[in-house]
């Protein structure tokens, strides 16, 4: 794993982020690879883990544990063995304390690498080959990033927001962004918006009051000043969908002018002295949601105009020779649904396991090997793009389908 994307939290356990290629590339060389989902509850935690979230670990561990003995020596594990009972054993680990709605633990002999996931997945258990990446796709397909952009006819500002809140982002000093002047009141240093004070916060532009008439020469000559700002330093490498948060009379003037292409469509018609930090993250995110419900759609639409073209199926065996043959350019897979088999990543060929009967009747156990999961691995590790859609946006009913690169 790169060092720049891991934070230690002790010894051979790290706080990192899901890097798809990397984790697919991951191969035991005779030792077992475990993967443990867990959904996480907030309801009473602060500084430390919340005891539902130690029951439900504890169990997990215990489950790995056990299908762990039913395939390996127990020397051939011990370094999994030991790394869970020290999770297990520190409630106050960083992990913990800033869990968003559940965590995947990827754990070998030499190191655990635990991810934060902004989606609850099903409490699962995963001992193999290989781990069990398919949930962490899912979670990416929802991770919720985007920046908002406040503007008035005297003033600017950028937010940065997720699902839990939104928070300023510091400007370079040269930006001219009017803040200053419009408030003088404002240190430069004061997040209002920050992640931890959202609950019934006003705007920092309450009741302000424009310094003086802007007239609309004046308002298109800061409006070009701020898209130049965009452009070059603020927003000139970043891949996070802007949104533009400005009374409806100076909407089109703006959108007129800009030029830098993260900004979307969708907007916050409304003067941001008036939305405090919960509604601004409310808003955001319900026009993030209805964004991604859209290329959903054009997703699906798009597999049925390429599948008329000879470009696109949902035959198992033929998207399994397509990842040999590196053509797949995107991978759908449906939310829950597992197919049980083996997939030859060298030859193409699939096995179906006619057995679909989990080890146990509990909710521990995806169908594994999976050839959903098989597959998923196969395409990022050829940089083609894996999607986890609801049964729902998905185009044919086979639980995969694929659209060609050629």
């Amino acid at each position: 794993m790169r060092k720049e994307q891991i934070r230690e939290l002790a010894d051979h356990i790290h706080l990192t982020t899901f890097q798809p290629k990397e984790y697919a590339n991951e191969v035991s060389a005779g030792g077992p690879l475990v993967s443990i989902y867990v959904p996480v509850k907030r309801t009473e935690r602060e500084d430390r883990r919340d005891e539902w979230d130690r029951i439900e670990f504890k169990d997990l561990c215990a489950e790995a544990l056990r299908r762990l003995a039913e395939s390996y020596d127990e020397a051939a594990y011990a370094g999994i063995q030991e790394k869970l009972e020290y999770i297990l054993a520190h409630e106050d680990l960083p992990l913990w304390v800033d869990a968003s709605q559940g965590l995947a633990f990827l754990v070998t002999n030499q190191d655990a690498y635990v991810i934060n996931m902004n989606t609850a997945p099903d409490a699962c258990v995963v001992a193999g080959p290989q781990f069990y990446l398919k949930p962490l796709f899912r979670d990416a397909m929802f991770q919720m990033s985007y920046k908002l952009l406040l503007l008035n006819t005297d003033f600017f500002a950028l937010l940065d927001g997720d699902y839990n809140g939104v928070h300023y982002v510091p400007l370079p000093k040269d930006v001219k962004d009017f803040f200053a002047e419009t408030f003088p009141e404002f240190d430069g240093a004061t997040t209002a918006l920050d992640y931890y004070s959202l609950e019934d916060h006003e705007s920092p532009y309450h009741d302000h009051k424009s310094r003086k008439e802007v007239t609309k020469e004046e308002a298109e000559k800061f409006f070009r000043y701020v898209n130049k700002e965009m452009n070059d330093k603020l927003v000139r490498n970043c891949t996070d969908p802007v949104i533009l948060v400005t009374a409806p009379e100076h909407e089109h003037m703006f959108r007129e002018i800009c030029t830098f292409k993260s900004l979307i469509p969708e907007g916050i018609h409304k003067d941001a002295r008036t939305l405090s930090g919960t509604e601004l993250r409310d808003d955001a995110v319900a026009i993030i949601e209805a964004h991604r419900d859209k290329g959903f759609a054009e997703l699906k639409e798009d597999y049925g105009y390429k599948a008329s073209k000879g470009q696109a199926t949902d035959n198992i065996p033929d998207i399994g020779l397509a990842l040999v043959e590196r053509k797949v350019d995107v991978l759908m897979l449906e939310e829950g649904k597992g197919i049980p088999g083996a997939f030859d990543d060298k030859t193409g060929t699939v096995t179906f396991d006619g057995s679909k009967d989990p080890v146990d009747d509990k909710e521990l156990d995806p169908a594994s090997p999976d050839i959903a999961n098989a597959f998923a691995e196969a395409a990022a590790l050829q940089d083609a793009k894996v999607v986890v859609l609801p049964a729902s946006m998905m185009p044919t009913a086979s639980g995969i389908a694929a659209t060609y690169r050629f």
